[in-house]
């Protein structure tokens, strides 16, 4: 996972698709439908905050499975506050450029 951005309250996230104000992400912490999460940029340190409308967690787990730190979940939700400036650089980190 090639972490975009880290959260305030510990772990990281991919972001993996942006529609609108609707973002996907792959993140090594979980939260509940509902909760909102911050957490800021890697590359530029600018705060995202996200409405979480889905967690679940990315494949079956097992009792051999990695422990809980190493587990990786999918979130879906909605940014709050993002500015058209936000949203740009988001769509790029999505496309795979560097932010400039």
């Amino acid at each position: 996972m090639m972490a975009h951005l880290t959260w305030s309250r510990g772990g990281e996230a991919e972001l993996v698709e942006l529609d609108g104000d609707r973002v996907r992400l792959r993140s090594t912490a979980s939260a509940a439908p509902g909760a909102r999460v911050e957490g800021a940029l890697r590359s530029t340190g600018t705060a995202i905050r996200v409405k979480v409308a889905r967690c679940r967690l990315i494949g079956s787990p097992a009792p051999a499975d990695p422990a809980p730190a190493e587990r990786v979940y999918e979130l879906e939700g909605r940014l709050i506050d993002a500015t058209r400036e936000v949203r740009a650089e988001l769509a790029r980190l999505v496309a795979g450029e560097r932010p400039g």
